[in-house]
């Protein structure tokens, strides 16, 4: 399932509970992103190990064509294995936030 967090380094009960809330929907959406992919014949790359392609390195991140780095929870790959990274189709990072007036929207 989707990766968890060192709920130690929340500290208010707000954070806390949207973080419990990202692992849960981060958790829901795994297996059924990981099925859509594979109905569409690609490769979900995802939070884990993947030796041969990120080395150590659990995360998921792509640089885009400026040098930055953006760490992503799935991404759809054309050709790509857990041995071979392929062409990226789809960046997905899913996103919760509380409803509110004056809210913004973090995630972008």
């Amino acid at each position: 399932m989707g990766g968890g967090i060192i709920m130690a380094k929340v500290t208010s009960p707000g954070h806390k509970l949207g973080q419990l809330i990202g692992n849960f929907f981060e958790g829901f959406f795994c297996n059924r992103l990981i099925n859509f992919s594979e109905e569409l014949g690609f490769y979900c790359d995802k939070k884990g190990p993947r030796p041969k392609v990120r080395g150590k390195k659990r995360k998921v991140a792509w640089t885009d064509s400026e040098g930055n780095v953006h760490d992503l929870d799935y991404v759809f790959e054309m050709n790509g294995t857990v041995d071979k990274m392929g062409e990226p189709v789809a960046f997905i990072e899913l996103a919760w936030r509380r409803y509110t007036k004056h809210s913004r929207n973090k995630a972008g």
